[in-house]
């Protein structure tokens, strides 16, 4: 242990210590490093993931609102932060302050109410996808599942930050699911959002009175910058398979008994255009349960990392992958009777003949088919991310129209085989995106994924110039770069946005006083090192800066 790190694990005072473990009691709170640096260890989307992120000064793990309320409370007293820690996935859960006190509230792990008749589901801040989908399922309901996978916390993504997801095609984004929530503030008074304030339920996520959701969250969420959200209800949608899935064996060995009115198409197109057309057609149709464009190679690269290395250095066999195959829309199809199941089937199937598609239908497929169903389904597939490399990052723009997220996908890939050819990143092929689409496909999603080793000096040496490039890649071509949660670049990018980190500091300010919440993830701002870019990219960066900032009269002409 270092200096540093000792001097800053003896911040806290004997007699926050003793508050806090009379809120929680004393088996619930823990200034033991080992433990704290448990909390520390979020590599994960970290600008230097050779560092740890910042040891919180003490952990606490209550069991109630009414616990994480009176911690809230013990912090203002005592001078602390906050930051609150549900299911977690990177360094956007740890703290970004020497004084603060992690709320880990995995004892807060409840399904509280499945109405099933007005189809939502009241859940504490541990429950984790697939549980809230296991226990949906049973009654014929399902649970929008985000991107990072089942483990993930739903009321995370849909009060605090991203909720992204491949069924949004029928399911939407998070956010848009959330139908009320029980928000401890940073000053530990608690506030109900929605309907459940008037005592008449859950259904709703306004009224009496203005909507609070753009202030409680925007866009991205405020990552416990706002304080602690200690209940949610979210939006379930109809589930018309099977009250359970049997399942045998784990992630790659998994074998699943396909409900039968299920369908899942790998549809291949010959260019661009024909496949974007066929997927405006898709959403005018309304078909479609879960989707995603894709590259063959990212199946080969999560699956099969060590294959992908092969076919790298193997000329043939990756013009055919990364040209031969390269514009692939995956779409799962569910229906409620076999007429309506054979029906999606067709108008796909028509879809697919009036754009030169063509599909494999998965689910048929001896092996592969049982595997890819609860790996898309429950979003399984996910995490091996990680096995290239060990760490991945992600480039994005904020949520658009498909035609942009085409766009998006394919100025990542082209930044990315620069840096592939220098070394600078792993070599995947370079076109890897993670794409969603939401309601009737007008809009989406869209993030190139990128992975590294943080092993190599190399590799980490290039994660500041490529998030600077990404970023002057979104703001050339007018779209939002992933600023909401980087202080760095959140300095740069909100003048050319409305100047809206202004207002964000306003709206902490109003509603903590005394600033115990941990805001480094939400408002808070700090100079970007350029000494690892090029001058030409820097200079480049300050014209789009002057060119698109907005003045006090408003945006530039």
């Amino acid at each position: 242990m270092t200096t540093a790190t000792l001097e800053t694990w003896k911040e806290i005072s004997e007699a926050a210590y003793r508050d806090l473990e009379n809120a929680v009691g004393e088996e619930n709170v823990s200034l033991e490093p080992a433990v704290l640096d448990g909390y520390a260890w979020q590599p994960t989307i970290n600008d230097d993931p050779a560092k740890w992120v910042k040891r919180p000064v003490a952990v606490v793990l209550p069991s109630s609102t009414e616990e994480v309320q009176e911690v809230v409370r013990v912090c203002n007293r005592h001078g602390l932060k906050f930051k609150a820690f549900s299911t977690g996935w990177g360094v956007y859960s740890g703290p970004t302050y020497d004084n603060v006190v992690q709320i880990d509230l995995r004892r807060m792990n409840r399904i509280l109410d499945i109405d099933e008749k007005n189809m939502y589901a009241l859940v504490e801040p541990y429950v984790c996808g697939a549980q809230l989908q296991a226990e949906a399922m049973k009654r014929g309901l399902n649970c929008h599942i985000i991107g990072a996978g089942p483990a993930c916390s739903p009321l995370a993504s849909a009060t605090s930050g991203w909720g992204v997801g491949w069924d949004g095609i029928y399911m939407s984004y998070g956010h848009r699911n959330l139908l009320g929530a029980e928000w401890v503030l940073p000053n530990g008074e608690l506030l109900r959002v929605g309907s459940c304030d008037s005592g008449l339920g859950w259904f709703s996520p306004d009224g009496p009175g203005p909507s609070l959701r753009g202030l409680m969250r925007g866009s991205t969420g405020a990552l416990s910058g706002l304080g602690v959200f200690t209940k949610c209800a979210l939006k379930l949608y109809p589930w018309p398979g099977p009250g359970r899935v049997n399942i045998k064996g784990l992630l790659l060995d998994a074998k699943a008994e396909i409900p039968g009115n299920v369908r899942f198409h790998m549809c291949f197109f010959p260019d661009r255009k024909r496949l974007a057309d066929a997927v405006y057609r898709m959403g005018e149709a309304e078909i479609g349960y879960l989707a995603t464009r894709t590259a063959v190679a990212a199946f080969i690269y999560t699956f099969a990392p060590h294959l992908l290395r092969r076919i790298a250095g193997t000329r043939a066999l990756r013009d055919v992958l990364s040209k031969g195959t390269k514009w692939v829309f995956v779409i799962m199809l569910v229906g409620a009777t076999e007429e309506e199941i054979e029906y999606q089937d067709a108008v796909l199937r028509r879809i697919l003949a009036d754009h030169d598609g063509l599909s494999i239908e998965a689910m048929g497929v001896p092996a592969i088919g049982s595997m890819v169903f609860m790996n898309f389904f429950r979003v399984t597939a996910i995490p091996m991310v990680f096995r290239m490399g060990g760490l991945f990052s992600t480039a994005l723009d904020r949520n658009d129209t498909w035609d942009t997220q085409l766009d998006w996908a394919e100025i990542g890939e082209s930044i990315k085989q620069k840096w592939i050819a220098r070394g600078g990143i792993l070599d995947d092929l370079a076109d890897n995106p993670f794409m969603a689409l939401y309601e009737s496909n007008m809009w989406a999603h869209c993030e190139e994924i990128f992975q590294y080793d943080a092993r190599d000096p190399k590799h980490l040496a290039s994660l500041e110039p490529m998030f600077i490039e990404f970023s002057v890649a979104a703001i050339e071509k007018c779209m939002e770069p992933l600023s909401a949660t980087d202080a760095r670049l959140r300095k740069i990018v909100s003048p050319l946005m409305g100047h809206y980190n202004e207002w964000q500091k306003k709206v902490s300010a109003l509603v903590d006083a005394n600033r115990a919440a941990d805001t480094g993830m939400y408002c808070d701002e700090v100079d970007f090192d350029f000494s690892k870019v090029e001058p030409e990219l820097k200079a480049k960066l300050d014209r789009l800066v002057e060119k698109f900032k907005w003045s006090e009269d408003g945006p530039p002409s």
